[in-house]
């Protein structure tokens, strides 16, 4: 790995002297427990003697713990200290756990910690000089997993960026339900609100049960700002109950989203029931995560607003579409990839090909798709995120995917796998759905096979993994339809 331990670190300083200028200020609540920066501190300094006692400063260690919190505490810990840390969810198969820990080389797997509320200000031991900081690890929505790695530099550079994008400050009261583990998760909803001195509601992360407890967090900590993926968004709209409206209007809540496709018909039908649109985001985990944040919301295309501080972008045109290239001063120090540490292939101006295709309107980046979701059929190229959202307006539908099937003796083949909000699938609803693509597809870009199924396959965030469903179980299917 490159290593950055002789550079002093302007970013680590700045972020101390916020948290010392906060110190009675309430930083994280999380249940009945409120946490202010001068207790940040003393677990900081907790945790810190916990790594130089056991030798591991200096080391790459595995941090596989089931209490949150410990995990928020133990990122805070690691930025001032010389350890490099690799969170990974603790329900992760001992196998490939066991694979990780041998490819970065970890001193150590740490499933617990045992931390007290002593006070402790002795901060004459925090590192303060730059680091190989964090490893992440993704199975991502296609392709083997891979490794990111970045230095102390790059999260807090980052974070301090995003935060004054979006505006984070003293009234902002994020509810924190994104995996600790996922970027998001950690430089968006993480230190990117502490760099704005904002205060965290750190909740269970969110999955399809916490559809009516959000809305008593919501309630019980006066939340202003919330976090979620796109498919969370689409089960908020649908099963949220009648008075969830008058909570969005009541604390002015705004609504911010990752950027994983949140498609146009995602963002009408939230608004028609909140009166409020989503705010969303771009990121490249290469890059330390999010990279651009929306201002006003869009109810027509998918937009992800404007750059941040330290990034720019440009248009190269590659096999006829436009593929987004960026630039960014918080590069990771490097990738892992077959087991291999390498450094980030970018062109000869130092701009990474994101795949990602898109272009600008009135200042706001658009994104059209990624270069492996387009697919040329007939002659033509349809873009695999317009036919989802078309399938989207179906009243029915909770999850869809459009993939590419290759053909060797014809085009390309389209198949739509759907997951129904219920589990009968009538005849008037099929009738519903044939009609909505035969009004709203051209003969090119309607579907050669739509597959129903049980369950949608996703990581552990949210995001459907679409090369699965090239080899779904047939027990997961529930019906299919050659058109």
């Amino acid at each position: 790995m490159i290593s950055n331990n002789s550079i002093y670190s302007k970013e680590k300083n700045k972020f101390l002297k916020l948290i010392s200028k906060n110190l009675k200020r309430d930083s994280i609540i999380y249940g009945n427990k409120k946490i202010n920066y001068e207790d940040l501190i003393s677990y900081i300094i907790q945790i810190n003697n916990f790594l130089t006692k056991n030798k591991l400063e200096n080391k790459t260690i595995i941090i596989q713990l089931k209490n949150r919190l410990h995990t928020f505490l133990f990122y805070l810990a690691a930025i001032f200290s010389k350890t490099t840390i690799c969170p990974l969810d603790p329900k992760l198969p001992t196998s490939r756990v066991k694979n990780i820990k041998q490819i970065i080389n970890a001193k150590k797997i740490i499933k617990k910690i045992n931390l007290n509320n002593k006070k402790n200000k002795d901060i004459k031991k925090l590192n303060l000089k730059n680091h190989n900081f964090l490893i992440t690890f993704s199975s991502g929505t296609s392709g083997k997993p891979k490794g990111i790695c970045h230095d102390a530099n790059n999260i807090l550079g980052i974070s301090f960026s995003y935060s004054k994008l979006v505006k984070f400050n003293k009234k902002t009261q994020i509810l924190h339900c994104l995996p600790e583990f996922y970027m998001a998760g950690i430089v968006n909803n993480f230190f990117s609100c502490l760099c704005g001195s904002s205060k965290i509601i750190l909740v269970n992360s969110f999955n399809k049960n916490s559809i009516f407890s959000i809305w008593s967090d919501i309630r019980k900590y006066k939340v202003n700002t919330i976090y979620l993926i796109p498919s969370i968004y689409s089960m908020v709209t649908n099963f949220s109950p009648n008075n969830a409206a008058v909570l969005v209007k009541k604390y002015k809540i705004k609504f911010l989203s990752t950027s994983n496709n949140l498609y146009p018909n995602i963002r009408k039908t939230f608004y028609k029931k909140f009166k409020t649109k989503i705010l969303s985001c771009y990121g490249i985990t290469e890059m330390g995560g999010p990279l651009t944040n929306e201002l006003n919301g869009s109810l027509e295309t998918d937009s992800v607003g404007k750059l941040i501080d330290g990034c720019n972008f440009k248009i190269v045109r590659l096999n006829n579409k436009n593929i987004l290239f960026f630039k960014s001063k918080f590069l990771c120090t490097s990738i892992i990839k077959d087991t291999k540490f390498e450094k980030l292939k970018l062109d000869k101006k130092g701009f990474f090909n994101s795949q990602d295709t898109g272009f600008l309107k009135n200042k706001n980046l658009i994104i059209t798709g990624r270069e492996k979701d387009i697919l040329k059929k007939g002659g033509e190229f349809i873009n695999l995120k317009d036919i989802e959202n078309i399938i989207l307006s179906w009243r029915m539908v909770r999850d869809v995917a459009a993939i590419s099937i290759e053909n060797e003796l014809s085009d390309e083949k389209l198949h739509i796998f759907i997951v129904l909000k219920t589990k009968l699938i009538k005849r008037e609803y099929l009738e519903e759905l044939m009609k909505i693509i035969d009004t709203n597809m051209y003969k090119t870009e309607k579907p050669d096979k739509i597959v129903f199924l049980r369950k949608m396959p996703k990581t552990v965030s949210g995001k459907i993994v679409k090369r699965e469903l090239k080899f779904i179980n047939a027990k997961n299917k529930i019906r299919e339809i050659i058109l």
